[in-house]
């Protein structure tokens, strides 16, 4: 997603990592803090709830989507969608 955001956004940021063989390294390095962060935002939000029925597996599932979706949004703002 970041090699795409960075392609639209900053060609010439593109043009130079590609030049210099340093895409897939800085690619990786977003991957990694971004997955990084992703986990953080969601264990931090899921510690912030507390279900009602903890044996609830329906519950337990919504809780989860809600904070992967609150996550992701987070980490596509903050880290895939930034100049590197």
């Amino acid at each position: 997603m970041w090699i795409d955001y960075i392609w639209t956004e900053n060609p010439q940021r593109y043009k130079s990592l590609v030049q210099f063989g340093e895409l897939c390294d800085k690619a990786e390095e977003v991957n990694e803090v971004a997955y990084e962060l992703l986990e953080d935002i969601e264990k931090g939000w899921l510690s912030e709830q507390k279900s009602k029925q903890t044996n609830s597996f329906a519950e337990m599932y919504w809780l989860r989507t809600q904070a992967r979706m609150i996550a992701e949004e987070a980490v596509l703002h903050d880290e895939v969608n930034c100049f590197h």
